[in-house]
């Protein structure tokens, strides 16, 4: 531990902790959170009862994240339509495991629009704060269950953390197939960035990939531009030609950006989701195991990806601010 630091301050909260606490109403009445915050001037929310996933990020004051107008929701509803009634945005909304991408019908079984895990509550759910040497760890952990009678049996064991000086969140994550079955997974990570990091004049920018444009709108994938009344999204399909893809959306004008980088063993491609509509003014980076196609399809085009009985997977991803135009320049200069 760092005592020349202790002997400054009477508590660590002065400077970093993890506060929970209960929203008492709206449509997220009921809901845990657990609010990060350190020295560095990072703070996020965990939202324990959606999947540990995370909602509100920002640097120093300064947003980050994209929010949707339905905000957080307490319920879920898997019937076809009602997604865009529950979907709270955030800088990481988990999508999977049984689907990612649209609502599907499959085998006899329905999928909802980006499966269920996201809407999936932890158990064994607990954050702690701790000396590692000289590191100072803040740190949260849990999992999420999605099993069903005669069918599958998948946890995602789940930590998220950050130091006390950090600029990154730290998300990894571990999925298990308890069954004696080998079993279907997708695993998308949806991080949405928003206004006042996303503007007319951000850029992004990525590690070496390879190009493939899902929507029937697309434009110049880097540019970014005012909200416009109506605009259609876009969506883009990157796939990684390095062992670790990263994506950055930056403003030097604003002198910030953020990165999402990930490994591609378990996550070899990254979609991009664009949309310049007024009020959905988002700018999404996807590390995911797909390709931009629901269950259903992925099947019948054999890239759906399984889990072998008994057996586990790795993956995760990490979310970097970078502050000022010398780190956004070196973290452009290491995409290669």
């Amino acid at each position: 531990m760092n005592t020349e630091l202790l002997r400054s301050i009477g508590n660590m909260s002065q400077l970093a902790e993890i506060r929970r606490a209960t929203l008492s109403e709206g449509t997220g009445k009921g809901l845990e959170t657990a609010q990060f915050r350190n020295a560095a001037g990072l703070a996020f929310t965990v939202i324990p009862g959606r999947c540990m996933d995370i909602y509100d990020l920002s640097y120093r004051g300064i947003n980050l994240s994209f929010l949707s107008k339905a905000g957080l929701t307490h319920t879920f509803s898997p019937m076809n339509g009602e997604f865009s009634n529950q979907w709270a945005g955030g800088a990481l909304v988990t999508c999977g495991l049984d689907n990612v991408g649209g609502h599907c019908t499959a085998g006899g079984e329905t999928f909802p629009t980006h499966g269920r895990i996201g809407a999936t509550p932890a158990s064994s759910f607990g954050t702690e704060s701790f000396w590692d040497g000289g590191e100072y760890i803040l740190r949260a952990s849990g999992e999420m269950h999605q099993a069903s009678l005669f069918g599958r049996n998948l946890t995602l064991r789940r930590r998220i953390e950050t130091t006390l000086y950090g600029k990154t969140v730290k998300v990894r994550d571990e999925i298990i197939n308890s069954a004696a079955e080998a079993e279907p997974y997708m695993l998308l990570y949806h991080c949405n960035f928003g206004y006042p990091l996303l503007r007319h004049d951000s850029i992004f920018a990525h590690s070496p990939a390879e190009l493939t444009v899902l929507s029937p709108l697309s434009g110049d994938p880097g540019k970014m531009s005012h909200p416009i009344d109506g605009r259609e999204e876009e969506l883009y399909l990157w796939r990684a030609k390095g062992e670790r893809s990263c994506g950055i959306l930056y403003n030097l004008s604003l002198g910030l950006g953020v990165a999402v980088s990930a490994d591609t063993a378990a996550l070899p491609n990254f979609l991009e989701w664009k949309r310049m509509k007024s009020g959905d003014y988002v700018l999404a980076i996807e590390p995911c195991n797909t390709c931009g196609m629901d269950r259903k399809t992925a099947a019948e085009n054999g890239v759906l990806p399984v889990i072998p009985p008994f057996s586990s997977v790795i993956a995760g991803v990490e979310i970097t601010v970078l502050d000022g135009e010398s780190e956004i320049n070196g973290a452009l200069r290491q995409l290669g």
